[in-house]
């Protein structure tokens, strides 16, 4: 059957022609368009490192001397400093809340900024200026029960259990598995000592599971530094964010109506006034719209969709006119006992032969094209080295996988546009197909 289903498409190559090269420009086209649909995906499916259920950023603002609300006598650091602990003790008493954290603006998931730094695992490789991780940085004031592991939900990668501070913060920090095996090769670090650029020396205090800053990017290697006080200042409401999380049960909705309609007009002391409050994955949402992350998605779907559509409207003009063309061939076949599944499944043997030709002719140009100009990476800092361990880092598995889901797309919709014109012919009586042979 096969080989004549070869003959049939040889001798026609010249009504395929078209068509052949409609699926060669297409499935290059195809290919290009999915590898970042296929990155961005895969990057997104990463597990965070936290749990954003039940997870809140409450963003505070302050008023300055062109608002008429604004109060010069409250413009001092120790005047500002008491009345945020006002405002943070006011959140840790709501009965909902579990825990919380005061963290800086750039140290919680799809937050407005980010901090970066040089790690170093010995004093040498400072000298010379060699052998550091570069690696994302927070911070957090670690008093009064804020605790940014447990706010967010953070885990040992070891136990799996919560991470516990030490009774005296100064001088220690946590570091995540990544970072850990990139300085030491394990993650057996607990007491060791991390240093940065300028020599100064922290101990580890405990090694938590890899994190995700953004949502579409792959976990960055972690510090997270611990303070022992905030500092005063009526910049404290751009500097620092405070995330509360909510006790297990609690109803999220009623929880927000009610913390917008009575705790958030108490939260407006001093020259600070509450501002928003937003969910993590609210914030997740924002950031992927002010990055262009949602907008790169949608354009990359929509190139896929108009590919797809270029190939089914292909196939099912290329076969209607065909089994229109041979609809002797199709009634001597019925006459003869062949069935509508069997007529049908040449129509689509013959539509898998295209593809899978086409498709095979543009692979070495395909895997040149990824070899020279590299399979798609999200754009990320400079210092990051990507993490073997993600399919999607790995050239080979990359390739292969992009050229898979491709391909098989491409297989499917041209089947479909195969099929209809196909059952169509297949449907015609035996005696009304011959009537003009």
């Amino acid at each position: 059957m096969l080989k004549m289903i070869f003959n049939q498409l040889w001798n026609q190559r010249r009504q395929n022609g078209w068509i052949f090269m409609e699926l060669l420009v297409v499935s290059f086209f195809l290919w290009t368009v999915i590898d970042p649909i296929y990155v961005l995906t895969a990057n997104r499916h990463i597990d965070s490192g936290y749990r954003p259920e039940g997870l809140y950023v409450v963003q505070m603002g302050a008023y300055n001397e062109s608002n008429a609300l604004y109060n010069k006598e409250q413009d001092n650091d120790s005047l500002s400093k008491a009345a945020y602990w006002r405002i943070v003790r006011l959140l840790r008493q709501q009965p909902e809340v579990k825990s919380y954290s005061i963290s800086y603006t750039w140290a919680f998931p799809n937050s407005r900024s980010w901090s970066g730094t040089q790690i170093y695992a010995d004093t040498a490789s400072i000298s010379r200026e060699d052998g550091y991780v570069h690696a994302q940085r927070y911070d957090f004031a670690a008093v009064e029960g804020s605790n940014l592991f447990a706010a967010y939900g953070m885990t040992d990668v070891r136990t799996g259990g919560e991470l516990k501070l030490p009774e005296d913060v100064r001088h220690r920090a946590f570091i995540s598995e990544r970072l850990a095996r990139r300085l030491f090769g394990t993650i057996d670090v607990v007491g060791r000592k991390v240093y940065q650029y300028n020599k100064e020396d922290v101990e580890v205090a405990g090694v938590f599971r890899d994190y995700k800053h953004r949502d579409y990017e792959q976990p960055y290697p972690l510090i997270v530094y611990m303070d022992t006080d905030i500092y005063g200042s009526k910049y404290m409401a751009w500097d620092y964010g405070l995330i509360i999380r909510l006790k297990d049960g609690v109803d999220a909705d009623a929880f927000e109506r009610r913390f917008k309609k009575e705790v958030g007009p108490m939260l407006s002391i001093g020259n600070f006034y509450f501002d928003k409050l937003q969910t993590f994955s609210e914030l997740s949402d924002t950031y992927a719209a002010q990055s262009g992350m949602t907008n790169k998605l949608r354009l990359q779907y929509a190139l896929a969709s108009f590919a797809v559509l270029c190939i089914f409207l292909g196939m099912v003009g290329t076969f209607w006119i065909r089994c229109n063309a041979r609809r002797q061939e199709i009634g001597l076949m019925a006459s003869m006992g062949a069935g509508r599944k069997t007529i049908c499944r040449q129509f689509l043997v013959e539509a898998w032969m295209l593809v899978t030709v086409a498709f095979a002719v543009m692979l070495p140009l395909l895997l040149h094209h990824a070899w020279v100009n590299g399979v798609y990476v999200m754009e990320m800092k400079d210092y990051f080295v990507p993490n073997p361990d993600y399919w999607q880092n790995r050239f080979g598995m990359h390739f292969l996988l992009v050229t898979v889901l491709s391909y098989s797309l491409l297989l499917v919709v041209a089947l479909i546009g195969t099929y209809i014109p196909a059952y169509r012919a297949a449907r015609t009586l035996p005696a009304e197909a011959l009537r003009d042979e």
